[in-house]
């Protein structure tokens, strides 16, 4: 009988060194080193969040990365940050 267990995406996610935007069923994922370089630059400027995400977007999207909405990469973003922030 195995007893073999895998481990939930989110798990598996930051084992690979990316922290989950969603804890159930992430559907993106964002470097851990990316997330400490915003949390880091926030500290240090004035947060603005939204106009970051929009320029990422811009950068992401003329790399073919498109995102389903327009402000979704910036909430899946946000969440992630927060979390990211209040585990650290």
């Amino acid at each position: 009988m195995c007893r073999c267990t895998t481990a939930s995406a989110p798990v598996q996610l930051v084992k690979q060194g990316l922290f989950p935007c969603s804890p159930v069923y992430p559907a993106l994922a964002i470097s851990l080193e990316m997330l400490e370089f915003a949390a880091t630059l926030f500290v240090h400027l004035a947060p603005n969040e939204a106009t970051w995400c929009d320029a990422l977007t811009m950068f992401l999207s003329k790399r073919g990365h498109v995102f389903d909405a327009k402000d979704s990469f910036r909430r899946r973003f946000g969440t992630a940050l927060h979390q990211y922030q209040v585990l650290i």
